[in-house]
């Protein structure tokens, strides 16, 4: 059998038992689970098998009675998001229907099957003059039927070509040169959406795009991707720092109405999918994120290739002992499969607003109003599996997030920082974080799941007290914007043990919170969707003002849809099992074009 979770060796003596072995004693044996006070069900622990990896057993039979479930002072305080509607049920086929933000905007295009606007493609070539076309207002869906490359090489565009489809261009070289080899054979791309209003792209077989960053554009509207796989945009970093390139699969780069379905990403040297220049009322769902950690993954994965590139190298002598990180790694004892599973981890998953200049909208030179106002972000977060993620889960400036039945599982990636002293000591991946709200944004998140995730909520309530990673003026400008994170009906399982409930019991002080500073906790409570800097409308983004923003908070406005979750006990098999591309569902081509299913509506 192959060896995904540990990462060599057999434990020490002193060492708790391995998750794995826990997890057979629980799922393979009539008798009772060990006694010992975790907040997860048995039937949820066989469904968490791959999750349990690590020294889980030994971890929950040191839980500190304080984390026991009830036992805090002020436990339970809340257990539903304020200003919402919300409805909790066994999944059905009305969980598929597009929740969230992009249900305020995108269409159902299920009638366009079988019309002038249906174009099925099979190449990269193929799929270019389809979005070409969309643009032109005469392609409204595309399916997906091949494998999509869309790298630079790997095109190899004619000059005529490259002028008809002058939308997808070379993305530049890393700073530090290729380490992936699929990437120097395929190249990479940047791929934009411009002046396209209405678009679906989807596959009925779970097809995949590679090698370019698709970027849609603030012209933009009304776009859904649906049950695509998104691979080969990373390649090993050997500064450890994830700065050398930018390579993100999507970034909603202004546009509205965005929904991102069934879809799998795999890990990219950049974020995931990123939103920003005011990208509003957009939804992931039912996704799925990152990789296990693998000691032996495929020998055709970016992972394999790359980590194989830099072992030649390390053999040569060609890293330079000072800086590599991959040297110090195999100087001290980690082995290329053991590195191969580290690697498999994601640093940034999802930023929200590209930067904290982006407050207001301004007018270019052409007297063109540029719609970057970070106020306008909207996202809906909801139904998706996060594997070996480190951070921006999701990190927002000044918009609002709403995050819902999620699964997020950093447990094998711990695993080989547990077991392998050497890339502990080098490797610089080893966030754990979760939400972060910046500038006077809101991010609510309701009956999610927690896996070997530190900090859950990281930031601070007064944006005064965080202002390390924000450069002059804003790091003045913004120090008085009020930052809202709240976490409801949701389980945390980490080293400190098992809690189930909100971020806002005991006062704030609780698992969810140990990466928030707070200002003040009588403001615990106070809740509100969305902020809005006073008398922006009249400010410059070119010349912003010298004294710090003044703020109102939308107290009293609602959630502007209702949504639904299944109970916290359902979340890890529901997401395990339909989560991910179209194996999981059975749909045909009419059914991905749909936007809403009745209960009923016929899945597997």
């Amino acid at each position: 059998m192959t060896r995904k979770y540990r990462a060599g060796g057999n434990p020490s003596p002193n060492r708790p038992l391995p998750a794995e072995l826990f997890r057979r004693s629980v799922c393979n044996s009539s008798a009772k689970a060990p006694s010992i006070p975790y907040l997860i069900t048995e039937g949820e622990s066989c469904m968490l098998n791959k999750a349990l990896r690590i020294s889980l057993a030994g971890s929950l039979l040191a839980i500190s009675p304080s984390l026991v479930a009830g036992s805090l002072a002020g436990a339970a305080v809340i257990s539903a998001i304020p200003n919402a509607t919300k409805i909790e049920r066994s999944f059905d086929a009305s969980f598929l229907s597009v929740p969230g933000y992009a249900s305020l905007g995108v269409k159902d295009r299920s009638h366009y099957v079988g019309t002038p606007y249906y174009r099925a493609v099979s190449s990269g070539r193929e799929f270019l003059q389809a979005i070409l076309e969309a643009s032109q207002g005469l392609v409204k869906v595309i399916e997906v039927r091949n494998t999509i490359n869309l790298g630079w090489t790997e095109l190899g565009l004619d000059s005529t070509e490259r002028s008809r489809y002058s939308f997808i261009s070379n993305y530049p070289r890393p700073s530090n040169g290729f380490t992936n080899p699929l990437l120097i054979a395929s190249g990479v791309s940047k791929l934009n959406i411009s002046n396209v209003d209405g678009l679906t792209i989807f596959s009925t077989s779970g097809q995949a795009i590679k090698h370019a960053e698709i970027k849609l554009q603030g012209s933009s509207n009304d776009i859904v991707i649906r049950n695509l796989r998104f691979d080969e945009m990373w390649q090993w970093d050997d500064s450890g720092q994830h700065k050398e390139v930018g390579w993100s699969f999507i970034k909603v780069n202004g546009a509205n109405n965005v929904w991102i379905d069934h879809c799998r990403f795999s890990i990219a040297a950049d974020g995931m999918i990123d939103l920003e220049n005011g990208a509003s009322n957009v939804t992931f769902s039912w996704n799925e994120f990152g990789l296990e950690a693998n000691e032996y993954p495929d020998a055709s994965s970016s992972i394999y290739q790359s980590i194989g590139l830099m072992e030649q190298k390390y053999a040569t002598g060609a890293l330079n002992p000072a800086t590599s990180v991959y040297y110090k790694m195999r100087s001290e004892g980690a082995t290329p499969n053991q590195i191969m599973a580290y690697a498999a981890y994601h640093s940034k998953v999802h930023l929200v607003g590209s930067g904290d200049k982006d407050y207001t909208n301004y007018v270019s030179p052409t007297g063109v109003e540029v719609k970057d106002g970070n106020q306008r972000l909207r996202l809906t977060m909801a139904y998706n599996r996060y594997t070996n993620v480190g951070q921006r889960l999701p990190m927002i400036r000044q918009g609002t997030g709403h995050v819902f039945n999620n699964f997020f599982d950093n447990l094998s990636h711990q695993d080989i920082l547990d077991f392998v002293p050497a890339i502990a000591k080098y490797g610089r991946d080893t966030l754990a974080r979760g939400a972060n709200a910046r500038n006077g944004a809101s991010i609510a998140a309701d009956t999610n799941v927690y896996v070997a995730i530190n900090e859950p909520l990281i930031g601070a309530e007064r944006q005064g007290d965080d202002t390390g990673n924000m450069s002059a003026p804003f790091d003045t400008l913004f120090k008085d914007a009020i930052n809202r994170s709240l976490i409801v009906n949701s389980r945390i399982i980490n080293r400190s043990g098992s809690y189930t409930g909100s971020s806002w019991d005991n006062y704030g002080d609780n698992p969810f919170t140990k990466g928030i500073t707070w200002y003040d906790k009588l403001t615990v409570g106070n809740w509100a969707w969305s902020s809005h800097i006073v008398g922006v409308e009249s400010m410059s983004k070119t010349a912003p003002p010298s004294t710090p923003f003044t703020f109102s908070y939308a107290y009293d406005e609602r959630l502007p849809y209702a949504y639904q979750t299944v109970p916290l006990n359902s979340v890890v098999p529901t997401v395990a099992k339909y989560a991910g591309t179209a194996r999981k569902i059975g749909f045909g081509a009419a059914d991905w074009l749909k936007i809403n299913y009745a209960r009923t509506y016929p899945i597997k």
